[in-house]
């Protein structure tokens, strides 16, 4: 293990030692990027979320590769100096009741990337790196770079960021170094997929990681990994095409789950289900008594950043008491970044999102079935959507969607069969309708399903 590694093994997160190993029980009330640094007459501070920590006796740990560090290593970096704006961070220490101040026992920054560019496309404001998209907006602080126009596919960028699902993320900070491939020891950060405990492998994005040589941190176990999970991968060479081999693992940040602990998060919302009730960095969020500023309730919907302060309850869900809206929630536009390869599945396009096809696949259709569309989406069919395309089936049309066809409408098709339509949808062809074919029978549409592909993927 490097000394990287024992000291990141000293440091816990959630209610655990989170002091480098001082043994000061401390615990996590703050993640999120830092806004500023300071100095006051009373020391040292930052401001993260909201909130003004006191770090004049802060155990600080910095993980990352200086501009200065042509040799691509991973350097641990202590002291207040060794922080930067847009730095993420995870912060152990105490906070005030009213959410404003605090004290950091120990602040711990790890990237969330560190790789080789893989694609820029400035106009849109989008990279690539080890096949995980990331967003750069006008919140992100830039290092060594003038502009995105300035960086060039095969830089070494080191990416601070708010992830929002396996593979996509919102830059906080891009750091261009002097490093250059193969000397570069690459980090990323996603959500574990397919995992395989027998070839101890699992997937990031598109990224296959082979964990078999893998040190685990922080408490870590193998038997603890498990698909869903966040966590960090550090690896000590550039990946060999979609291969990246582990050399330790460690778990993502973590806030106290300790009932009634005041804790401020900064992350972009997920699992939406009402402007009251959505997660964040995989925290559940309940929003009903916050105060909103920023913005309005209607605003707080998936791909919105949030800063949200609260307390936990005792079965983990951050009750809010105060939201932030830093950033809306934009509708991406069409990038001209190549498609990520994916697997399982058949499809151009992702789920809950837009064009033909599903998210983990390749082609027109989904993982699972074939044809134009995906689930949650928009495009050429897809379940609960619009478009051609159906669950299990082959036709035009989809389940709780538009199409050509569906149960209780008009058409060519039926359900249980194959062809123009769905059930839920309007088109042609429904279940027990009218058109040419009948239930349990072929035709144009069946219902519950989607045209030209299925719904049947992650």
């Amino acid at each position: 293990m490097t000394t990287l590694g024992l000291v990141l093994a000293a440091c816990g997160g959630g209610d655990g030692v989170g002091s480098g190993g001082t043994g000061i029980a401390m615990s996590s009330v703050a993640i999120g990027s830092i806004d500023s640094l300071g100095e006051s007459p009373s020391g040292s501070y930052m401001v993260v979320n909201g909130v003004r920590f006191d770090i004049s006796h802060a155990q600080v740990e910095v993980e990352g590769v200086s501009q200065e560090d042509a040799n691509g290593q991973q350097s641990l970096k202590s002291g207040q100096n060794s922080l930067k704006p847009g730095m993420t961070v995870q912060v152990n220490g105490t906070l005030d009741t009213g959410f404003s101040t605090g004290t950091a026992a120990h602040v711990l920054s790890i990237p969330e990337l560190r790789g080789a560019v893989d694609a820029v496309d400035a106009a849109l404001g989008r990279i690539e790196v080890m096949g995980a998209r990331v967003y750069v907006d006008d919140e992100t602080v830039l290092d060594g770079l003038s502009g995105l126009a300035a960086l060039q596919v095969g830089q070494i960028v080191q990416v601070h960021a708010l992830p929002t699902s396996s593979g996509l993320m919102r830059a906080t900070r891009l750091q261009l170094t002097t490093a250059t491939l193969p000397s570069v020891q690459p980090v990323l950060w996603g959500s574990v997929q397919a995992l395989d405990t027998v070839a101890r492998r699992f997937q990031l994005g598109t990224m296959q990681i082979q964990y078999a040589q893998a040190a685990f941190l922080n408490g870590l176990e193998a038997s603890m990994l498990d698909n869903g999970m966040p966590l960090y991968v550090h690896a000590a060479q550039a990946p060999a095409g979609n291969v990246l081999v582990a050399s330790f693992l460690r778990p993502a940040h973590s806030l106290s789950r300790q009932a009634d602990a005041p804790v401020v998060l900064e992350g972009v919302v997920t699992n939406f289900a009402s402007a009251q009730s959505f997660a964040l960095q995989g925290t559940d969020i309940d929003a009903s008594g916050a105060q909103i500023t920023g913005g309005r309730a209607d605003d707080i919907r998936n791909g919105a950043t949030l800063e949200v302060a609260g307390r936990m309850s005792a079965n983990g869900v951050l009750v809010a008491q105060r939201i932030r809206v830093r950033q809306r929630a934009v509708v991406d536009p069409p990038s001209a970044l190549p498609p990520p390869a994916n697997t399982n599945g058949n499809g151009n396009g992702n789920a809950g999102g837009n064009g033909n096809g599903n998210a983990g696949g390749n082609g027109n259709g989904n993982a699972g079935g074939n044809g134009n569309g995906n689930a949650g989406g928009n495009g050429n069919g897809n379940a609960g959507g619009n478009g051609n395309g159906n669950a299990g089936g082959n036709g035009n049309g989809n389940a709780g969607g538009n199409g050509n066809g569906n149960a209780g409408g008009n058409g060519n098709g039926n359900a249980g069969g194959n062809g123009n339509g769905n059930a839920g949808g309007n088109g042609n062809g429904n279940a027990g309708g009218n058109g040419n074919g009948n239930a349990g029978g072929n035709g144009n549409g069946n219902a519950g399903s989607n045209g030209n592909g299925n719904s049947n993927r992650g």
